[in-house]
């Protein structure tokens, strides 16, 4: 048995729109590919169609619009080149956007795409899916756009757009995180799994099916969790937490990610943390809650990270009789990070402690491993 470790990244401006492309997402990226290639691994982009469409329709009228939407597409043709996969990422507030007077102003009011009408959910498949084949079959031939990532995570309610993805031709979503919830956008309490992938119901990613649609979710890990501790005593909260020692260097480097990250996207603009109700329970919670935390490498610190892995091997090595490939998807965006140098770490730690039990895999060899095996058992 090994661990399949899908690096996904949702790979986008900030939600608002703000961000500069060269900055959050260009530059981060070339140099991620060049640790991936130092450490011969691979990552799945989940590219975010709606901004790249936002530009490309102002790249006849201004150059600064074409660079970005031109080097957009040449940096992911890089990635496919270097082995790594491209899948589609919708944030539909991208839809009706207008640039004025330098700077984007998006329509908040479709934040989730499980919100609109079903024809023009339709219509953001196909476009997205048939865009990216388009650019990508160009250095592929054989590249296929076969999963889905929803704008944060806004899949729900979800039958209408397992239709429209099955009808375009995407088998495989990964939006679903078990036990992670956003009061008003999504409850994944009730997910089939937290790891393990599944055929979902015609009805619900979060269920079990025959509809022809695998949900392969980002991992998820129970705990109690003290936001307080985590923020003023980093240290005492991941060694009461999960038994181990974090370097300061890693506290440090989340440290200086929370300071950049306030300095280019501002709380008062996140429009998640607009719809947050702080009321006496908001408080409580930051004391004391269980809950669950994604496997999410511009987060959780290094050392952490390569726990988990450690803990997911051994529970299912023991549990495991088949010559299985375990997939464990861990999640990021590259916007959020300063430094691509965590992932460096984690990458550093596989290689001394979990070598012969992780593999690097992309979505879709995910895909091409266990939909036949999911779809001969229905």
């Amino acid at each position: 048995m090994k661990i399949g470790l899908i690096l996904t990244n949702d790979w986008e401006l900030f939600g608002d729109g703000t961000g500069d492309y060269f900055e959050v997402q260009h530059k981060p990226l070339l140099y991620l590919l060049r640790i991936m290639k130092q450490f011969d691994s691979r990552i799945t982009i989940m590219a975010e169609v709606g901004q790249q469409f936002a530009h490309l329709s102002l790249s006849d009228r201004f150059d600064w619009a074409k660079n970005i939407s031109s080097s957009w597409e040449e940096i992911l043709k890089e990635v496919i080149k270097s082995g790594s996969d491209v899948q589609l990422h919708i944030h539909p507030q991208w839809l009706d956007s207008i640039f004025d007077i330098g700077k984007w102003l998006l329509n908040m009011e479709k934040w989730a795409i499980s919100s609109l009408d079903g024809e023009i959910i339709e219509a953001m498949i196909l476009k997205g899916k048939s865009y990216l084949e388009t650019v990508l079959k160009s250095v592929k031939p054989d590249y296929q756009c076969l999963a889905f990532r929803a704008g944060a995570y806004c899949i729900q309610p979800s039958q209408i757009i397992i239709e429209k993805l099955l009808k375009a031709g995407i088998i495989c979503d990964s939006s679903v995180t078990k036990g992670l919830k956003n009061e008003g956008f999504y409850d994944f309490s009730d997910a089939h799994s937290n790891i393990l992938p599944w055929i979902c119901s015609e009805n619900s990613v979060t269920e079990q099916g025959n509809s022809g649609l695998m949900e392969i979710p980002i991992y998820s890990k129970s705990l109690l969790q003290s936001k307080v501790a985590e923020k003023f005593f980093p240290s005492l909260f991941y060694k009461s937490t999960f038994n181990i020692k974090v370097p300061d260097r890693e506290l440090e480097w989340q440290k200086e990610r929370e300071r950049v990250k306030s300095i280019r996207y501002p709380r008062e603009q996140r429009f998640y943390k607009s719809k947050q109700k702080k009321n006496f329970s908001f408080y409580l919670k930051a004391i004391l809650q269980k809950t669950v935390i994604q496997l999410d490498y511009d987060y959780l610190p290094a050392s952490v990270f390569t726990k988990i892995l450690s803990d997911i091997y051994n529970e299912y090595n023991q549990n495991t009789t088949e010559n299985l490939i375990i997939p464990v998807v861990a999640s990021g965006h590259i916007k959020d990070a300063h430094t691509n140098d965590n992932l460096k770490w984690i990458f550093e730690n596989i290689k001394k402690d979990l070598a012969e039990k992780v593999v690097y895999w992309t979505l879709s060899d995910a895909i091409n491993f266990w939909y036949p095996k999911l779809n001969n058992k229905l």
